[in-house]
Order: C-alpha cells, then structure tokens, then sequence
C-alpha cells in the first residue's frame, strides 16, 4: 500500500481557519474524489502551527486520475477559493510512502480499530533516517526483536512505513497511546525491558541509523484514526 503523508506549516494564528474550511469543504471533496482519509492530526509537540495528513493508494496510479477528478470538482474549487484570502499556508510537505508487510495498515479503505484505553489520543509520529543500504537489516531486527517487546509493552502500532520518494533512506512510523503520561510509563517499561536491551545489542554493531526525530500529534475531531 502507498501513503501520501503531507504536512502543512502555518501562519501562527491561522491554521484553525484553514482546517475549518478542510474539515467542511476540502476534506469532504478529496475523499470524494481521491480516497478517504486516513488521518489528519495537528503537532503538539515539534514544530507547531502544523498539520500532518495521511491518504493511501493501493495502485499509485489511481492517484493521478483522483488527482484530476478532484481539480474538476466544483467544491475543491470553493475550498481553493475560500482559503486563498486567508494566506494561511507558508509551507507544504509532500512524502510517497509504502507499508511494510508487518504494518497494520494494508489497504485502502481498511477500518480503524482502536486497542488504546479511554477517548483521547497522542500519536508518537518517528521518522528515522538510516546510512544508505543499513535500512534493511534494521528493520529486520525490529520486526523480531524490537516490535515484539513494543507490542507487548507500548501502545498502538498505527503504520510503519518506508519512504519511496521525498527523502529515501527512512522509516516512518506512528504508535498512539491515551495520554502523554501513558506514553511516558509505556517507553520506561519498554527501556527496562531484557527483551529491549537485546534488540539495541543486535542492532547496535549494524551503525544503520543516521539521525531519528519524532513528532507528538493530536488527532483532529474528524481524524478517522482517533
């Protein structure tokens, strides 16, 4: 499965707005004309004033003919039109992503099915950057080794993911859990864990990673992963 993940940058001040008219006329027209939306989440943590969006593609080819249909639509047309005066968008991220076998998230239109506690919800989104042709093996080690210490200990995989074009070279992957302080009792668990420490041990020696960043996300009202 291919994942279109997109982040906007706004304004300070003037992403409310923008979502606003997303959630009540560009939303509505994209799952129309595209595909529905997976997730649509705001960062609490990292760099705010953004917005960080994900659309799957089971052929990728069926992006362009959506992408058309869409430029065609009428309501698309009033969504442009009625955020353009708001000059609420300084910057725009576009990532071709593709699950891995492991990801829990296959195919278009799959339900979402929550396994966290409670109503609320904070998406730990990780981006890791590896040395070009070290990616694999780690992976191959987190699916053994790690993914099975996190499953039993962490929150909920949402998707795991490698790049296919944007920046190569990365896994891209979200775990949610119902609070930050659930986050936090999880991951400390999760480090004291023997289980854990073997994993860092096997993937230690391969010098895969190059740099890892993460951002902490909140799913908007409307997010289908909420």
């Amino acid at each position: 499965m291919f994942l279109e993940q997109r982040i906007y940058t706004a304004h300070p001040g003037k992403l409310p707005g923008w979502l606003k008219a997303y959630n009540e006329i560009g939303g509505p027209a994209s799952s129309r004309t595209l595909t529905p939306l997976i997730g649509m989440f705001t960062v609490e943590f990292g760099q705010i004033n953004r917005v960080l969006f994900l659309r799957g593609f089971d052929d990728i080819d069926d992006r362009e003919a959506g992408m058309g249909r869409r430029e065609a639509d009428p309501e698309w047309q009033r969504f442009l039109a009625e955020t353009r005066p708001l000059n609420a968008l300084m910057a725009q991220e576009a990532k071709l992503l593709k699950t891995v076998p492991f990801s829990p998230l296959q195919k278009v239109g799959q339900p979402f099915e929550r396994k966290i506690e409670g109503t609320t919800m904070f998406v730990d989104h990780r981006t890791y950057d590896f040395h070009p042709g070290k990616a694999q093996a780690w992976i191959d080690a987190y699916r053994d080794l790690g993914k099975p210490v996190q499953d039993r200990l962490v929150g909920q995989l949402l998707f795991f993911a490698v790049t296919e074009a944007g920046p190569i070279n990365q896994a891209v992957f979200a775990w949610a859990y119902s609070s930050l302080g659930d986050r936090d009792r999880r991951r400390t668990a999760m480090a004291a864990d023997p289980g854990w420490a073997e994993f860092l041990k096997a993937t230690g020696p391969l010098g895969a990673l190059k740099q890892q960043t993460n951002l902490l996300l909140k799913p908007v009202p409307w997010s289908p992963m909420r």
